[in-house]
């Protein structure tokens, strides 16, 4: 653990986590971003789109609702790997190792990849527009239409007058997930780290020492036949649409991996007083293995959720990865919250 970190270790953490039911994950490759990622709307893909979902969503935009206002909105180190696979083979044309250059004249990414939780959705290929006032290629406005307003009988009571018309504007449009937009299940366990460093220092320091933990403790637990099964009892493989999580602006090189698990660090998600903050989702679909080796895999505990630890240490990460994601364990005294399957907060005991 490094010194000289400024960590709360006085106050309870339960019940700190931030207040939300959804939380989208955008994709944008890097492991720190601006103080403020709306900032960042210049500077790629990502950063626009990142700034539109904001605004639409935010006070005074298109879809604002103070009843609802209950989407967490991060930027990630994930790059899917077909942007990946792209980057490295414009890297592998050029002569010799790979020099700055080469990876500042490597094809910018054009599209942004989205992950939704705890609804488990990847979504791929989202389209940013032109300008912040041309509608179209914009799916910013499209994924909020389609996913991240509240359904229709789960609007607030005040609502509840209104013509249907104006209720309908108000909800999702579920068919739109089929018809305009590009969507998976995420069917692996996702890790997400806070490592926004030009936010907070200790979150700077820690999520990348912690990134690198769990990275290397998977990796090397990998093949045991107790590792976290996705409906089976054995080691839980990529599939596809897995993402690539890169501490390096080279890609292909050696701090990339694609693990049985989703691990990346994510922009500010609130509390850096209790670095080092770690977010688990379980898939829907995950299995537990059972006491004994003959045993079948049971459903596990914490299956379409999701767990929010604080003051998690590097020592910490054997622990949540063997009793939390492996069992379902929630480790009392790091949990923070957490959200059900259905965007419900989770408290202790659960």
């Amino acid at each position: 653990m490094p010194d000289g970190l400024d960590i709360d270790r006085k106050a309870h953490l339960s019940g700190t986590m931030s207040a939300h039911r959804q939380h989208l994950v955008v994709s944008s490759g890097r492991s720190d971003w601006t103080s403020r990622i709306e900032n960042e709307r210049d500077t790629a893909a990502w950063g626009k789109f990142t700034a539109d979902v904001k605004s639409m969503l935010g006070r005074g935009g298109e879809f604002f609702d103070p009843y609802h206002n209950d989407v967490m909105v991060s930027t990630s180190s994930f790059t899917p790997l077909e942007e990946a696979a792209e980057r490295e083979s414009h890297l592998h044309k050029a002569s010799g190792t790979p020099t700055a250059s080469d990876v500042q004249q490597a094809p910018p990414q054009q599209t942004v990849d989205a992950l939704l939780f705890p609804a488990f959705k990847h979504f791929k290929g989202l389209g940013t527009g032109t300008d912040g006032d041309d509608r179209s290629g914009n799916d910013a406005r499209t994924l909020i239409k389609a996913s991240l307003l509240p359904e229709k009988d789960r609007l607030n009571a005040v609502y509840r007058d209104l013509s249907d018309a104006e209720r309908t504007a108000r909800s999702r449009d579920p068919a739109l997930l089929a018809s305009s937009l590009d969507a998976s299940s995420i069917q692996v366990p996702t890790i997400l780290i806070c490592s926004h460093g030009q936010r907070d220092r200790r979150c700077g320091v820690l999520g990348p020492l912690l990134h690198g933990e769990f990275t290397r403790y998977i990796s090397s637990s990998r093949g045991r036949a107790a590792r976290c099964g996705g409906g089976t009892t054995g080691p839980l493989e990529p599939v596809t649409g897995a993402f690539r999580s890169s501490m390096s602006d080279t890609p292909g090189s050696a701090d990339d991996e694609i693990l049985p698990v989703n691990v990346g660090m994510i922009s500010h998600v609130g509390g850096h007083k209790w670095a080092g903050n770690v977010i688990i989702y379980v898939p829907p679909g995950m299995r537990s293995p059972a006491p004994g080796a003959a045993a079948a895999a049971g459903p596990h505990p914490l299956a379409g959720k999701g767990i929010w630890y604080g003051r998690v240490e590097p020592r910490h990460v054997e622990g949540i990865v063997e009793q939390t994601l492996a069992r379902g364990t929630v480790i009392q005294e790091l949990f923070r919250g957490g959200l059900s399957a259905n965007g419900e907060m989770l408290r202790l005991p659960l």
